[in-house]
């Protein structure tokens, strides 16, 4: 697609809604207009199963079917462990998952005559970049980076503009493409250096959401249809939800004193809570003019009444215990947590446990804000491709042929098959909707992505809040606003001078 064409794309997006595009749910692919508490969503018509009806139903994909790589390798660098989804497999174990993602694998390479090779390196994506791209080497096509290493590098050139490159094989109209994450990882609308999709689940397994514990929720008479009601009707605020919370409080060991082996409303073993909550309540750090442009934003009210709301949510609510490094999930087993603040991808830990839970977003600050939120995490793992490769067309076609057979083949086992079904422990249309409500609402925030180039701009919450207890943000900000302003025009100057 011409670069002028993703412009109009991602302004039209970025107009109509602040979440992700992309779909639970498998469509047709046409644009819709947006409702006020999803994203760009499409209908779905067939849920991506493997039968002659649902394979007329697909949508083309925009690779050519006479591209052919004449057996040419596709050196994969990517990092991997415990949480992440892992792309590189490499035999069939019956798992549903693992089994889609090897034959989805295997379809790519048959359609392209292509062979995948995995370099896995333990974390240390920007070291393998740095160097092989000072040293001209062309050792990598595609990279699978953890947003908060690879996303400040992106100033040293290292990653190729997509927009600068003609004849891309990439279609950001399907619906296998998060447009709005591309949109906040731009610089302007001329510089496309991330991806994010289908292609890389992790980018969904990142995001935020709570884990609500229903055994005690019904121990403590409150009913969870109730609250099913309170979110799909767009109530669910820190209001209602610090309500709930200052119910909670059991001196469950009796030594009269707040500690781990009490119940709670509300637990917290991370800092990183605070960017969960922050950017899923509205807090932006960047707005952006008429030429897609980012400028910081990030001292408005908005952010004043989060702070405060929070401060007092964390630290004055006595159903509220915030201690780093607390074994939140056990607590949840020995049904001493009410709510917990977390990501999909960590899902995988608690699957066993024998205490019933349910799936619920992380609130709105207000009624004002208009929609849910959910923050991809900075640990997410996006794409891009090197600068110093030859081989970008044929990698950007390797990429739409995975967007779309993951799109197909490997989201409806993960998210249908496995979140819905096999995590969940509330078999209810309501607790169905829910889930399709937090993955339509899969957002982010310039500011976010690049914070570890930006002084730790959006970062900063987390000591304010987390160990200073204040609600004094605008003098906070006020000590830090000239060093963010100057690594912030540093870091978008430097990025823009790219091709």
């Amino acid at each position: 697609m011409k670069a002028k064409k993703l412009t109009a794309l991602l302004l039209c997006m970025s107009m109509l809604a602040p979440s992700f595009s992309g779909c639970s749910e498998k469509g047709t692919g046409e644009a819709t207009e947006p409702s006020a508490t999803t994203g760009n969503e499409a209908e779905q018509t067939v849920p991506g199963a493997d039968t002659e009806a649902a394979e007329e139903e697909r949508l083309v994909c925009s690779v050519p079917g006479d591209l052919d790589m004449g057996g040419a390798s596709v050196r994969f660098l990517h990092f991997a462990d415990q949480q992440t989804f892992n792309i590189n497999v490499e035999e069939m174990t019956g798992e549903l998952l693992n089994d889609a993602v090897l034959s989805s694998n295997q379809r790519v390479m048959d359609d392209l005559n292509c062979v995948f090779v995995h370099n896995e390196n333990g974390g240390i994506e920007p070291t393998t970049l740095t160097t092989s791209f000072k040293a001209g080497d062309d050792i990598i096509e595609i990279v699978y980076g953890t947003q908060w290493k690879v996303a400040p590098i992106v100033s040293q050139h290292i990653f190729a503009n997509l927009n600068a490159k003609e004849d891309v094989y990439i279609d950001y109209e399907k619906p296998w493409w998060y447009l709005n994450y591309i949109h906040e990882a731009q610089t302007d609308n001329d510089h496309t250096y991330f991806l994010a999709g289908d292609a890389s689940p992790d980018v969904f397994r990142r995001s935020s959401m709570m884990i609500l514990n229903t055994d005690l929720l019904t121990d403590i008479g409150r009913d969870v249809n109730d609250i099913y009601e309170t979110v799909l009707n767009g109530d669910w605020t820190f209001d209602v939800l610090s309500e709930i919370v200052r119910g909670v409080h059991i001196d469950s060991n009796g030594d009269g004193t707040a500690n781990v082996g009490d119940t709670f409303g509300f637990a917290s073993w991370t800092r990183s809570d605070v960017d969960h909550f922050m950017i899923d309540c509205g807090v932006r750090g960047c707005s952006r003019d008429e030429e897609g442009v980012p400028y910081i934003t990030f001292n408005n009210d908005i952010t004043v009444k989060f702070v405060e709301t929070l401060v007092d949510f964390l630290w004055n609510n006595e159903g509220s215990y915030y201690v780093e490094g607390i074994p939140t999930f056990e607590m949840m087993e020995n049904n001493q947590v009410l709510f917990l603040c977390e990501k999909f991808s960590r899902l995988d830990m608690i699957r066993d446990v024998q205490t019933d839970f349910t799936i619920v977003p992380v609130p709105k600050l207000d009624n004002t804000i208009e929609t849910y939120g959910s923050l991809t995490h900075d640990d997410a793992v996006i794409l891009c491709i090197p600068v110093v490769s030859v081989n970008a067309k044929t990698s950007t076609a390797v990429l739409e042929k995975l967007g779309y057979y993951y799109y197909y083949d490997v989201m409806p086992e993960y998210y249908d098959v496995i979140l819905k079904n096999k995590y969940r422990r509330d078999s209810s249309d309501a607790a169905s909707q829910i889930i399709d409500l937090i993955h339509d609402s899969m957002t982010t925030d310039f500011a976010y992505i690049y914070n570890y180039g930006m002084s730790n701009m959006m970062l900063s919450l987390r000591d304010l809040i987390g160990v200073a207890k204040s609600t004094d943000f605008a003098s906070s900000y006020k000590k830090s606003e000239k060093v963010y302003n100057k690594v912030f025009e540093k870091l978008l100057n430097s990025i823009r001078e790219g091709d």
